[in-house]
């Protein structure tokens, strides 16, 4: 497997590389052009004063610009009006006079040549020695000195980079060996930096619902045990004969034992819901007097609608009900009112109230607050349920403090309100 960190740096150096190469490639080219015209004109009309005139011999001609190539180190060639060669040093490569042109620099086969009309007729094509282009090892020490200076800087870079991820792969694979403790350190303000910060918050979520999920277990097999010894006490007594109080007490054990099981059904599946299943425009109002009518009460307040699914929402008035006819007596009062786009749903009662530090603890699952006046001992369920119901439908539910007894406030998001 190829490491991120050696592909970044490998795609870092194979820019540099080819920006070194272009740099040489221009340096070369521009060796071709960097030339000093002044010191070539100079040259050149020096020769004319010294050249022979146009009607000497070659062989006078050739040996005055032997001498000049000698004492002026300087490549030359002469050619007579009709273009013709009549004499070159050593080293001038033979060129064609048509190539080279009537006056001023020409470039030929990569080198430079600057051509002088003599007043005669004649021209004069000089080739200085520092005219030639030369490419040489030189220029390519400053590209290569930048690649390997981005080479030794480039790599703790990419590393550094790349440490981070290899950080966040170790913590997601202790996460899936189970290691929910796992966290992996936020450091930066880029992606990496974002990504390593919802790991921990996805981690911590995964947490809390698996230490949820045990507690839920740990509390139902608590819960289970009472009804389950009831009805194993009545099978036995079962063997004997059983009378009227025992196949009550029997028939009311399993009835428990099968509201438990619904009880934990529900939590569960509300737990594990994205979206709900149904939905349709209600009436709060008239949904709750509906429910209220189980328990002989009354609901005061003017209709708004919300949107929902029907049943949960029945469910979350019914265990507010419920709770307070098991624990406070009886609602004393159900209000419903909308206000600034939401819908609340308010359950009274008068009972010995919740004290500050228990009131967010009541929607924990299987969570009981003794309380002496109460008629039934319930399974800790129907508020955590309750919540859940409001939460699922963009609500929430809390318990607010009242001078007597007890008031849970249901705020639900309304669609209108008549």
């Amino acid at each position: 497997m190829r490491r991120l960190h050696i592909q970044f740096y490998l795609a870092i150096l194979a820019t540099l590389v080819v920006f070194a190469v272009c740099s040489a490639l221009f340096l070369g080219l521009a060796g071709h052009v960097r030339v000093n015209p002044s010191g070539a004109e100079y040259a050149a009309r020096l020769a004319q004063t010294l050249l022979p005139p146009d009607g000497a011999p070659a062989a006078q001609q050739q040996k005055t610009m032997r001498e000049l190539h000698e004492n002026l180190d300087a490549d030359m060639a002469l050619y007579d009006r009709g273009g013709r060669l009549i004499g070159a040093t050593e080293n001038m490569p033979a060129i064609s006079a048509s190539r080279l042109g009537a006056r001023g620099w020409a470039f030929v086969h990569g080198d430079a040549f600057w051509v002088l009309p003599l007043q005669d007729g004649r021209r004069l094509v000089v080739r200085h020695h520092s005219m030639h282009p030369s490419v040489g090892w030189h220029v390519f020490v400053v590209p290569i000195a930048i690649v390997l200076a981005f080479a030794l800087g480039a790599y703790p870079i990419a590393r550094r980079l790349t440490r981070r991820l290899a950080r966040l792969q170790s913590g997601v694979e202790q996460l899936g060996r189970g290691d929910l403790a796992t966290r992996v350190p936020v450091e930066g303000r880029d992606e990496v930096a974002a990504l390593a910060r919802s790991f921990n918050q996805s981690a911590e979520r995964i947490g809390e619902l698996m230490q949820a999920q045990k507690l839920l277990l740990a509390n139902c097999s608590h819960e289970l045990r009472t009804p389950l010894a009831r009805i194993r006490l009545g099978i036995e007594r079962l063997a004997d004969g059983a009378d009227g109080a025992t196949r009550t007490e029997l028939a009311r054990s399993i009835a428990e034992l099968d509201a438990l099981i619904g009880e934990m059904l529900l939590a569960s599946r509300l737990d594990a819901l994205k979206t709900l299943d149904r939905t349709e425009d209600l009436d709060l109002l008239a949904l709750a007097a509906e429910e209220a009518a189980y328990f002989d009460r009354s609901v005061e307040g003017r209709p708004v609608i919300v949107r929902g699914d029907p049943a949960l929402l029945r469910r979350l008035v019914r265990n507010l009900l419920d709770n307070a006819r098991r624990h406070g007596g009886g609602a004393t009062r159900v209000f419903v009112r909308g206000d600034a786009g939401r819908a609340e749903l308010i359950v009274e009662d008068r009972g010995p109230g919740v004290a500050a530090a228990d009131r967010e603890r009541l929607f924990e699952p299987f969570y009981r607050v003794e309380v002496p006046t109460s008629t039934e001992r319930g399974f800790g369920l129907g508020l955590s349920i309750s919540r859940q119901i409001a939460r699922a439908h963009g609500g929430d539910i809390t318990c607010l403090p009242v001078e007597s007894g007890s008031r849970f406030l249901v705020s639900l998001p309304a669609v209108a309100a008549g």
